[in-house]
């Protein structure tokens, strides 16, 4: 059984599909409110894998995921990627956008759509939710017009709602990468992605510098490097690096080898086919 965050019709929802669809599996799916209750379920067993969305080509990482990775148990690992197009519509049962008051979405999808929302929706009171999907379901049944949503057209049509107008988000160019985790390890199918977080001493000047260099010294190509806060000191970050190449490839192994002394923080993350 696969866990998503849903409820049905969330873009994490169509990412499980396509993902099911390219291995050709007819795998149970459940959904969750949360992110961190997909992990919480695989790390307990109640499931055996989840898929949590990682990365936004517009917004960059998805923090909930990014945390809940690294205070996981070590045995919960990445083993797969999706990545999809995101394309958002403003779904309402009104057809007068001078009704709608309130527009409920996920905080990533209003960010990527604040030039239509400004445009067309300067009144409108903002209302964050848990994933998009939510936001359609509640404006489903919503018994009057002011409410409007933003989410997939897979959701307009799971919950009966009309889609006011299609392709809202500010860049066309929308895209959102998915991670599967759980407890499978993947071997090396020589078009691979390793994920890796990573802390440095903040009292030793040029310690990523040095990281950095020697993945650059054993040409282990850099896909992403992002940070986030430690949560245990002001100036410290936990750095996150996305690296073509499997952990079981000479390169990056021999990279790491001359480098993991150096840092105060090391988690490997997962090793798994690139999404082609």
């Amino acid at each position: 059984m696969i866990g998503y965050l849903g409820p049905e019709g969330s873009f994490t929802h169509q990412a499980l599909i396509a993902f099911l669809a390219k291995i050709n599996s007819n795998s149970q799916v459940v959904s969750f409110t949360t992110i961190t209750q997909i992990v919480d379920s695989v790390n307990s067993g109640k499931i055996k894998s989840g898929i949590a969305p990682i990365e936004n080509s517009i917004e960059g990482g998805v923090g909930e995921t990014l945390d809940v990775l690294i205070r996981t148990s070590q045995k919960i690992t990445i083993n797969h990627e999706v990545i999809i197009p995101i394309e958002h519509c403003l779904i309402t049962k009104t057809k007068n956008l001078s009704e709608v008051k309130k527009v409920i979405a996920h905080t990533q999808a209003l960010s990527q759509c604040q030039t239509y929302i400004k445009r067309f929706l300067p009144e409108a009171e903002l209302e964050p939710v848990t994933s998009n999907s939510t936001g359609v379901k509640i404006v489903s049944e919503s018994t009057n017009g002011a409410v409007a949503a933003i989410g997939p057209e897979m959701a307009s049509k799971i919950y009966n709602v009309p889609i006011y107008e299609k392709g809202i988000n500010d860049e066309k160019e929308n895209f959102t990468r998915f991670v599967i985790v759980g407890t499978e390890t993947m071997t090396s199918s020589g078009k691979d992605k390793t994920t890796i977080a990573f802390g440095v001493p903040y009292d030793k000047p040029g310690t990523l510098v040095g990281v950095l260099n020697s993945f650059a010294k054993e040409k282990v190509n850099l896909s992403r490097i992002e940070s986030r806060p430690s949560r245990k000191a002001l100036g410290e970050y936990i750095f996150y690096v996305d690296l073509e190449a499997h952990r079981d490839d000479l390169p990056l192994k021999k990279a790491l080898s001359e480098i993991v002394s150096e840092f105060s923080f090391y988690r490997w993350l997962g090793s798994y086919p690139r999404w082609q």
